[in-house]
């Protein structure tokens, strides 16, 4: 192996060490650290450091066809070592400070969003809903009403008819008859109403 390609190798393994507490950090912003051991933690992980092994394993395929030397690991470490010293206070500011803009443009985006497509399709739902209570509340209003003018019409014509007939005295006695048999039904029905009501207010 060159010089220069011993050099290459030493300027990419310290950028990598820069990279890989870059990216410890990062991982560890967007993950909780939990006290106690959990799978799903120890997966994360483990697919962490698998990432970061093929990175590396790359970078050396590109730089140096593969070779791995005693100074790349040492080379590593510098880049990391340089990086909690120099870069890792800067780096996380700046990456709380995106991470905030992002949540920023997020929630600003979904406003804009809401004030010009939701709100206005809740405002058509409820005016179609209020037209169609209209609707039928009038459907319902001169159905009644056309319901009652038939009633009274029907009413008229059957009070002629008893009056001619002489049928209303026999309706008569019937209702005189009928009212006592009415009234008992009538105390009954109150009487297992009130029961009921009582019986739902222990329960």
């Amino acid at each position: 192996m060159s010089l220069t390609v011993q050099l290459y190798t030493m300027l990419s393994m310290t950028a990598f060490g820069l990279w890989v507490g870059a990216s410890i950090d990062t991982y560890r912003r967007f993950t909780r650290e939990r006290s106690s051991f959990h799978w799903l933690t120890a997966l994360n992980d483990v697919v962490f450091w698998l990432l970061q092994g093929c990175l590396l394993f790359f970078v050396l395929l590109q730089v140096n066809f593969g070779e791995i030397r005693f100074y790349v690991f040492v080379a590593i470490l510098c880049g990391y070592a340089a990086y909690q010293a120099l870069c890792q206070k800067l780096y996380v500011k700046l990456l709380n400070k995106t991470i905030q803009a992002v949540i920023s443009i997020y929630h600003f985006v979904v406003k804009l969003l809401t004030i010009l497509f939701i709100n206005p399709i809740k405002f058509v739902l409820k005016l179609l809903y209020s037209l169609c209570m209209m609707l039928v509340t009038t459907c319902l209003s001169v159905t009644l009403y056309v319901l009652n003018l038939v009633w009274k019409l029907l009413k008229g014509v059957l009070n002629i008819i008893l009056k001619v007939t002489m049928l209303y005295k026999i309706t008569d006695k019937l209702s005189i008859w009928i009212q006592p048999y009415v009234k008992k039904i009538q105390e009954f029905l109150t009487k297992m109403w009130n029961k009921w009501r009582i019986r739902k207010k222990k329960d």
